[in-house]
């Protein structure tokens, strides 16, 4: 008898194994390792999808199984490689099965159940658009939620879930407008190679002697240890890259890069596909599932031999993968926070060692928990300490806005920032503002009872946003009239609070000429968004680039020579222990966007708090020493790097249920705790926003060495948990988490 080993979706932690299933005389010739199955499951024997991981063809026949239903092998294909990186995050994630295949292979989720057989979700290898008809009567749109997708669409094409979510509508109401005519649609290929047009047009890469001193070290090392790449901004780390991928493709292998965010991706993109042509492939988070699967396919068959993307990118089955080089290596986003909830970094660490993979971590902020691995030289450290062409760094003035206030200054953005911004588009430069939160104002209060406008369904603040002429919930997406009236009292609404629209709209009011681009998570929806902001800001068809955090990192204009940053002080005060490390890494990164091809560039930080002494090194771009200081306090509360944080959370609609299982599984931690196994255990608390989709969640922080054996302890806890039909709360547990 055949026997499937099947990864069953759907599963939860406290059933989730590999569930055997016997293979009937129709489908035995098409079974693999990789096959997408169907298969009876439970005492009711409910049909579910699975993926064959395992296959026994020498089983005995008095076995009694359950049979397979039916089985699909197009585009599946698990090799050894990828079924070790499923392994890997099963054992190190405490995800289910089939969370970790859907993580490693894109084909994972491709399939639904129809009139009891599979079916390929994707049945047509095309996208429909939706753009405004202006010649349309504008009468036909009427509702308010009509006119929101009508207004969303007037400066570009969405798909169908872009525009969903720009105007927070059904999509019903979108299929209403197009039935009226108010939509244009259009259709686009969706086989169309990513970035196909930037074409292979460099092959000479020619280095300084820093460079070539760092490149000579990496390339000769011969062990297994990560190597850390720490440099400047600007030191010119990105030509270093290029020139060990070159040597590995000329040996035949296959090269990797990771870059933290989508903003980031494009000039990486441009830069290795001039330098390796369509031997590139793309994977990121904006593809469809359609392309990034052909994206897959491309790397599977070979004919891709540098993969660059985002976290998920790391799970990409490159031919002969000789290197990785993980960018930005201190971001927080190559964490991910849904499950599996991995680590890009301790992925590639595996990979590296278990396949015998080159690693290299690149930052000009490292992350302490690197930083200490390599000054302890369980890393290999290199340095590039000298701008590419010895151009100094920026010049970095902190405006305190207490100070500033004395002397009227009190608007969001201070009139020496206004007259920096002026004096800079003047002499024909470009500056970038940083300013981390996006919408208009970020609070609602009422004057009389002082209660915010907060979301019904989060415990968290209502944000306006005055161009979509709205309230949002930035946790869960839900939109609200902007209301000018308490719904509690009735007193007067004041809102408050700056975020990327009110500074867009303060500074163009202050400088009227200027042409300013915004790019922040409203602006770029649309598919290839941030590739054409990015280019039209490189064109100079823009003086000023305002927006977020994908602004502040990875980006080389030549004609930047100024960046000012706001909202410090809320950066600084962020929930969690890393906190001070995350607004040093953001204001030293987005500082050295300034000056990278020309002398006499300058840095602004308005804040309400200029003695702060993260602020100051920031200024400084000392990394030493605010490394000296981090470390100092994370070993005196002993935090990573001298402990593994585990986060145990607890998700209930009713806050009571969700405190006492909290509580619950602290009891039963210290029932099985044992002196081999040692362990701090804080809490359980709720989170910070206690409150998201209409959920309580509460955690347990557990500081802990992260081997084995207290993975399998903390798997026997969550097990006991879970069979305990008395507990209702849903559990998730979270290693290292970079978010609360």
């Amino acid at each position: 008898m055949i026997v499937a080993g099947v990864a069953v979706d759907k599963a939860t932690l406290d059933f989730d194994k590999i569930f055997s299933y016997a293979v009937p005389e129709n489908l035995r010739r098409d079974l693999k390792v990789g096959s997408i199955v169907l298969v009876p499951f439970g005492k009711g024997d409910k049909l579910r999808i699975g993926i064959v991981l395992q296959a026994d063809f020498n089983r005995r026949r008095d076995e009694k199984l359950k049979y397979v239903a039916d089985l699909k092998n197009a585009d599946s294909r698990i090799t050894p490689y990828t079924l070790s990186l499923i392994k890997h995050l099963k054992e190190t994630t405490f995800c289910t099965w089939y969370e970790a295949v859907k993580a490693v292979i894109p084909y994972g989720g491709l399939y639904k159940i129809k009139g009891g057989f599979l079916s390929r979700q994707l049945t047509e290898y095309k996208t429909k658009y939706y753009g405004a008809n202006p010649d349309c009567d504008r009468s036909i749109v009427k509702t308010e939620k009509q006119k929101a997708v009508y207004n969303a669409v007037k400066e570009g094409y969405l798909t169908e879930k872009e525009l969903c979510r720009a105007a927070g509508v059904s999509v019903r109401v979108i299929k209403t407008l197009e039935e009226k005519g108010a939509l244009i649609v259009k259709t686009r290929d969706r086989h169309t190679v990513a970035y196909n047009h930037i074409q292979k047009c460099r092959d000479r890469v020619e280095l300084s002697g820093e460079q070539q001193k760092v490149f000579e070290e990496i390339e000769t090392c011969t062990d297994n240890k990560t190597h850390l790449l720490y440099g400047v901004t600007s030191s010119g780390k990105s030509m270093v890259f290029i020139k060990l991928i070159q040597n590995v493709l000329r040996r035949g292998g296959g090269a990797m890069v990771l870059v933290p965010e989508i903003s980031l991706t494009p000039q990486m993109i441009r830069l290795m596909r001039e330098y390796f042509g369509d031997t590139v492939s793309v994977i990121h988070s904006k593809l469809t599932d359609t392309e990034r699967l052909l994206q897959y396919n491309l790397i599977l068959n070979g004919q891709s031999k540098v993969v660059v993307g985002t976290r998920s990118a790391v799970f990409a089955p490159v031919e002969n993968l000789k290197l990785i080089i993980i960018d930005e290596e201190h971001e927080r986003s190559f964490k991910s926070e849904n499950s599996p909830r991995y680590s890009a970094i301790r992925v590639a660490q595996f990979i590296a060692k278990t396949h015998g993979v080159k690693l290299v971590l690149s930052s000009a902020t490292p992350s302490v928990e690197s930083y200490f691995l390599a000054q302890k030289g369980f890393y290999h450290l290199h340095k590039l300490e000298q701008r590419y062409a010895q151009l100094p760094l920026p010049s970095v003035e902190i405006i305190d806005m207490s100070q500033q206030r004395l002397v009227g200054d009190t608007g969001p953005v201070s009139n020496v920032v206004l007259r920096y911004l002026a004096e800079n588009k003047a002499a024909e430069k470009q500056s970038i503002v940083l300013i981390n939160r996006r919408g208009y104002q970020t609070i609602g209060i009422c004057k009389e009872c002082k209660e915010p406008l907060k979301c019904l369904d989060c415990s968290v603040n209502l944000v306006k946003h005055k161009r979509q002429n709205r309230l949002m919930c930035h946790y869960c997406g839900r939109v609200y009239p902007i209301i000018d009236r308490c719904p509690k009292c009735g007193g007067e609404i004041i809102y408050g609070g700056f975020g990327t629209q009110h500074i867009e709209e303060y500074i163009q009011n202050a400088i009227p000429t200027a042409k300013i681009l915004r790019m922040d998570a409203d602006t770029t929806q649309k598919i290839g968004a941030h590739e054409e902001m990015l280019a039209a800001f490189g064109r100079k068809e823009y003086d000023i680039l305002i927006g977020t955090q994908m602004v502040a990192k990875g980006l080389d204009f030549e004609d930047v020579n100024l960046v000012c940053v706001f909202g410090a002080d809320a950066m600084l005060n962020y929930p969690g222990y890393s906190a001070g490390e995350q607004a040093f890494d953001l204001i030293t990164q987005v500082i050295g966007r300034a000056g990278r091809r020309s002398r006499g560039a300058k840095a602004v930080i308005q804040t309400f708090d200029g003695q702060n002494p993260v602020l100051n090194l920031a200024a400084k771009q000392d990394y030493p020493d605010f490394y000296s200081g981090e470390i100092a306090y994370r070993k005196l509360n002993m935090y990573p790097p001298f402990c593994t944080l585990i986060t145990v959370a607890f998700t209930h609609y009713n806050r009571a249920v969700c405190a006492k299982d909290a509580k619950t599984y602290l009891d039963i931690i210290k029932k099985m705790s044992t002196p081999e196994i040692p362990l701090i255990c804080l809490g359980p608390v709720p989170f910070d926003v206690e409150m998201v989709n209409k959920n309580y969640r509460w955690r347990l922080s557990i500081k802990c060495r992260n081997n084995q054996r207290f993975r399998d302890f903390l798997n026997g806890v969550t097990e006991r948990y879970l069979k305990d039909k008395n507990n209702k709360s849903s559990v998730y547990i979270n290693v290292n988490p970079m978010t609360e």
